[in-house]
């Protein structure tokens, strides 16, 4: 089984998400593995699938800020 991985979305693709997938992209993110050291995945695995799967990348970190300021613009759902 290969890693679960979210494909990286630009911050206009973000802004145009309904809040409700929006927070299921943001859920996708904080399902990722928090690194491969963490993992059961070589990192020959972990390199043959594109996407983010690591929270210790860069890539999911900047991902993750930029979810959370796109719903810190959004109204609350009550």
């Amino acid at each position: 089984m290969a890693p679960r991985s979210v494909n990286p979305l630009s911050q206009d693709k973000l802004e145009s998400l309904t809040t409700k997938r929006l927070l299921a992209y943001l859920r996708s993110l904080q399902q990722c593995e928090e690194s491969i050291e963490a993992s059961d995945w070589s990192e020959d695995e972990a390199a043959s699938v594109s996407g983010i799967i690591f929270k210790a990348s860069d890539e999911w970190k900047l991902q993750h800020k930029l979810v959370k300021a796109v719903l810190a613009e959004r109204p609350n759902i009550e």
